[in-house]
């Protein structure tokens, strides 16, 4: 029993101690790896094929690909300049203008229409208003003949009032209830015309929010296309000033197709000359062997990721473990 017991903590100790092991084991596992497959001198002979394959291929050609490239950025810079001016003369400032000037007629028509309707909308506010303090003027006259009516009908006779006194339905020329009755309904219809007013006085300023903010709109529209006519007169006085120094859209149109000509022709050169460039760099690279060497480092990969992933497997695990108990036996005895 006592040795059961004994054999229980034990192997409870090592299984507790193993992760330890288990990281140590990896780590050296990995470093191994590391010294067993390392390619940096691989790489490094590669990288010194390709500077002097690259190195080679420019002295042969390095020179004619970049003359090409400057004399190609020079004509494009040139090509952009002359369709810039003869963009210029191929404008309609005629037509453009009298779009913008309908855009600016029509902008002001509606300038107008917005400004009638925001007095209008001023008028019908004040009205409003205006309705809105009869209505409480009312409610308070109603409020003051229920008070009253109530003031009489408690007070004494001695005092012109009715207390004590049952009162009639309605009357004449004394006080009755249907007079009470008249009031409140009076109350009620002024309380009525308060909440009316109200609600007709929000509407209105709503109304009003949204005609100050169309307002708005139509000036910034009617700013904006007045800019734009600016822009379109001053476009077309730059055309005038290039007539009268001497620019004649003619003689653009022609130096722009000589010049793409130009451009196709220099480009089609650059091509020959990069694909020669690089049929130089290729063929040193293979004369000094960077494929083999590629094809050496993709091996040492490859035979690496196997390795590493050899510690996962099942008998690696087991071996370890084994080993582990070994050790951890020899330590404790």
């Amino acid at each position: 029993m006592f040795g059961a017991i004994k054999s229980f903590i034990r192997n409870f100790r090592i299984t507790i101690d193993y992760p330890r092991y288990e990281r140590e084991q990896r780590a050296a596992h990995l470093a191994q790896a590391d010294r067993r497959f390392d390619a940096s001198q691989l790489n490094k002979e590669i990288a010194q094929i390709r500077q002097q394959a690259t190195a080679a291929g420019d002295q042969r050609f390095g020179s004619d690909v970049a003359s090409l490239r400057q004399r190609i950025a020079a004509t494009e810079q040139g090509l952009r300049k002359d369709r810039q001016l003869l963009s210029i003369f191929e404008r309609n400032y005629k037509a453009e203008l009298d779009a913008l000037y309908a855009q600016k007629t029509q902008l002001f028509e509606e300038k107008e229409g917005l400004l009638a309707d925001a007095q209008a909308m001023k008028a019908e506010r004040s009205a409003a208003h205006d309705d809105l303090q009869e209505a409480y003027d009312d409610l308070e006259d109603a409020k003051s003949d229920v008070d009253r009516w109530y003031a009489k009908s408690e007070r004494t006779p001695w005092l012109f009032g009715n207390g004590g006194k049952k009162l009639p339905k309605h009357s004449l020329f004394g006080q009755s209830h249907g007079d009470l009755s008249s009031a409140k309904y009076r109350r009620g219809e002024a309380v009525s015309d308060v909440g009316d007013s109200k609600r007709r006085i929000a509407d209105i300023k709503a109304r009003q929010a949204a005609a100050r903010q169309a307002i708005d709109r139509n000036y910034a529209e009617i700013g904006a296309v007045m800019e734009k006519i600016g822009a379109v007169k001053k476009d077309r006085q730059h055309m005038y000033d290039l007539k009268s120094e001497g620019v004649d859209p003619a003689v653009l149109r022609t130096t722009i197709q000589t010049a793409q000509s130009t451009l196709t022709d220099l480009e089609r050169q650059l091509r020959s000359s990069e694909n020669q460039r690089l049929a130089v760099i290729q063929e040193t690279q293979a004369r000094l062997g960077l494929g083999e060497r590629e094809a050496a480092v993709a091996d040492l990969l490859s035979r690496k990721a196997r390795f590493v992933e050899d510690f996962d497997s099942e008998q690696s695990r087991a071996t370890r473990q084994d080993e582990h108990r070994r050790q951890w036996m020899a330590s404790h005895a």
